[in-house]
């Protein structure tokens, strides 16, 4: 054993030299892989205690600036609550919420980067959206329709599509632009920056027409003011049919699964009849079941 001791001190300095630096990067590197691997929103929550929710402030009824009381309010502000609630069941202790408002434009990158953890808002699930991020299960179902002035419906024979003489607001960015629009390409199109200003223009008679979900045009309405009397959505039975879910990041299975069950849960039936029964809700709406 001595001897053997001795050969191994008795070999020359550069040959230990080269094996120091071969095994010191391999040591560098499992623990740079051990750091690199991503952890998953479960994890990362468990260990930051904080839960990043990404919100909307323009889509009422769902998430909207309350105009009387100027806070956060809406039926998916809710839902988030009632998922934090859930969440701190499933990982045993107290979870900070992080609210951080979204857009139109970067709501699906700020999942994608691992800025934010979960936006609920008013995003319509479709395939080429599921390539890019998860969704929860549908927890509310709407579709696109023109909202007209009252005094205008006779102009709109929708159903037939005769629309190449009207002139149409829609927001860029939103399934009306992307699946919707290309269906009336002779109609006047006007890009809007917002449903503000969408209704705006209509009441004011710049445009003729505001294509959007039905329920979030009904919602704005009520945020400004307006009397719903005054206006109409046609057809009365949507264009499409919007299924809404909440955008999750991908390959999080446990994650998915605990924002699935909170959807499918009773607490959540009770909250939606709270919202949107069409005879005791917050915010009645008539295609509600």
């Amino acid at each position: 054993m001595f001897q053997l001791l001795s050969s191994f001190f008795l070999l020359p300095s550069s040959f230990l030299i080269t094996i120091f630096f071969i095994s010191f990067p391999l040591i560098s590197l499992a623990e740079t892989i051990e750091e690199t691997v991503e952890k998953t929103v479960l994890e990362k929550i468990q260990q930051t205690g904080v839960l990043k929710v990404g919100f909307r402030i323009d889509t009422a009824p769902f998430s909207y600036i309350s105009s009387e009381t100027n806070k956060l309010e809406g039926y998916s502000v809710e839902l988030v609550k009632l998922i934090h609630q859930r969440l701190e069941q499933e990982v045993g202790k107290s979870i900070k919420l992080e609210w951080q408002e979204v857009s139109l434009e970067n709501r699906f990158q700020l999942i994608q980067d691992g800025k934010l953890d979960i936006v609920c808002a008013a995003t319509t699930i479709n395939n080429t959206r599921e390539k890019i991020v998860d969704f929860s299960i549908p927890f509310f179902t709407t579709g696109i329709q023109f909202l007209v002035r009252k005094t205008d419906v006779e102009r709109f024979d929708s159903m037939r599509g005769t629309t190449g003489k009207v002139s149409i607001g829609f927001l860029a960015g939103s399934t009306t632009d992307e699946e919707f629009r290309p269906i009336y390409p002779n109609a006047n199109w006007q890009s809007l920056s917002n449903r503000v200003e969408g209704i705006s223009q209509l009441d004011d008679g710049k445009i003729d027409a505001v294509a959007s979900d039905g329920i979030l045009l009904l919602g704005e309405i009520r945020q400004q003011n307006k009397t719903i009397s005054e206006f109409e959505l046609i057809p009365k039975i949507p264009f499409t049919f919007e299924n809404y879910g909440c955008i999750l990041p991908l390959q999080n299975p446990d994650w998915d699964k605990l924002v699935d069950t909170t959807i499918a849960s009773d607490e959540n039936t009770q909250l939606l009849h709270q919202w949107f029964d069409s005879e005791k809700g917050k915010f009645p709406y008539e295609s509600f079941r």
